[in-house]
């Protein structure tokens, strides 16, 4: 577990060195549509990124703790207490503790954005009033289809740039949760307490860095669930109105005799004039436009299935964090059935 560990450790360190390299290009790419997103957006509806500069300020000072500072820490509690413990194995986990911090606080960052953009389209589906009139409302919501285009776009680019880095993340955190709570519990076994509080710092650390992957993950799930139930919500409000109207109008033109044209139906008998009937096909006309576009962007959320995937090895949410927790209990189960202490 001990050279598992290390080896996993040396070998995301190294990579997330070669994924800026590699991805360097698709950064200016996936900031420049973030930005075109943002400005179409824009024209709808603000958007409040005040939270978003909040996380951010954390996310600088808890990779600044655990890193730089922490290492600064140890070096001084060390040097004047016992100098001789003083290890570069132990000054370079410091490295790679805030190498992979920032790594997936980036990450984090960009998926609580495009969560943000979501809450947009969302509240932009809410704000739909067919009473400002059905030609606007059709291009309302071929507007937000265009945005929701947008995002998938924006999704598809942020899986190519961290599909790798999220398999390798994932698996550096399993590992290392797994063999620093082993390392606990062989030092509670041997009564040898000296770094359990480091150890346990450590597997708080990467456990708290997955959890936090899958959680914001896991946010943007739900609300890109929520466009679909705001737009069946928007229908079914469109359709009540829609009966309503019908009723309203035959009503205001049942007795009327101006231009008389007698509409038979099934036992009733309806007086309508020209300019009524005129108004009633301009009016199935524009509901009509507004059910093709509501029926596209039905469409268009079935063929775009949304989500953030290892290289499509697994997705990022709540579920595999379950998962994770139940794979990890059972390889400590195992390890511990086969270990004995060296006093025995």
């Amino acid at each position: 577990m001990y050279w598992m560990n290390e080896t996993m450790c040396h070998v995301a360190s190294y990579y997330y060195v070669g994924h800026l390299v590699k991805h360097y290009n698709k950064w200016p790419e996936l900031m420049k549509k973030l930005e075109f997103l943002d400005l179409h957006i824009g024209k709808e509806v603000s958007i409040n990124d005040g939270s978003m500069k909040i996380r951010q300020i954390l996310a600088v000072l808890t990779v600044c703790l655990s890193g730089p500072v922490s290492l600064i820490v140890h070096v001084l509690y060390y040097y004047f207490t016992a100098p001789d413990q003083i290890f570069a194995s132990d000054l370079l986990l410091y490295y790679t503790i805030s190498q992979t911090l920032g790594n997936s606080f980036v990450f984090d960052i960009i998926v609580y954005m495009i969560c943000q953009r979501f809450r947009a389209i969302n509240e932009m589906i809410e704000q739909l009033d067919e009473g400002s009139g059905m030609h606007w409302t059709a291009l309302k919501i071929r507007r937000i289809r265009r945005l929701h285009n947008e995002i998938c776009s924006v999704i598809m680019t942020v899986n190519e740039i961290y599909g790798i880095d999220l398999l390798i993340c994932s698996t550096n955190s399993f590992i290392m949760v797994v063999a620093k709570l082993f390392r606990i519990y062989m030092s509670a076994a041997e009564k040898k307490n000296g770094f359990i509080l480091i150890n346990n710092i450590i597997w708080m650390i990467y456990g708290g860095q997955f959890v936090i992957m899958c959680w914001v993950c896991t946010l943007t799930h739900r609300e890109i669930n929520k466009i679909g139930l705001c737009i069946n919500q928007f229908t079914l409000n469109v359709q009540h109105s829609t009966k309503f109207n019908k009723l309203a109008f035959f009503n205001n033109f049942r007795n009327r005799e101006p231009e008389q044209l007698e509409i038979c139906g099934d036992n009733t008998a309806l007086n309508l004039n020209g300019f009524g009937i005129e108004n009633l096909l301009r009016t199935n006309f524009e509901r009509d436009c507004v059910r093709n576009e509501i029926n596209d962007f039905s469409l268009q959320l079935q063929q775009h299935r949304i989500a953030f995937t290892a290289c499509d090895f697994f997705e990022m949410d709540n579920s595999l964090l379950t998962r994770f927790i139940s794979v990890i209990t059972t390889y400590l189960i195992i390890l511990v059935q086969f270990y004995k202490p060296e006093h025995f």
